[in-house]
């Protein structure tokens, strides 16, 4: 009888498809971040900014809280609807995106 040994093979560490699916959203869950919040003077600054992006048809860039995360959308504000809370903001290629006022984290005006 010839046993044929597999080496190193052997000797690997063994996990189930739950526990690397478990460590992967760990690892997510440790990039996380909480929302900051803003005071009055920060809102305030955030609205004239967009009020001047508006009017003069300049690109702005918002950064937004998406879940934990940041991410930062740049196009032109087409409207501001105070009823639903939202920015109406024309992307590059003349897509749409809204951006929510409550995921609001910083606003820039890009000359």
């Amino acid at each position: 009888m010839d046993i044929k040994d597999r080496g190193i093979k052997k000797w690997q560490g063994f996990f189930m498809p739950e526990h690397v699916e478990g460590l992967k959203q760990m690892w997510i869950d440790e990039k996380k971040i909480q929302m900051p919040i803003l005071d009055d003077y920060q809102i305030q600054e955030f609205e004239e900014r967009i009020h001047f992006a508006k009017e003069n048809k300049i690109p702005i860039e918002f950064t937004v809280y998406d879940n934990g995360f940041v991410e930062k959308i740049t196009g032109i504000v087409h409207s501001v609807d105070q009823i639903k809370q939202r920015i109406k903001l024309i992307l590059d290629f003349n897509e749409v995106e809204y951006i929510l006022f409550s995921e609001i984290m910083n606003v820039r005006i890009n000359n």
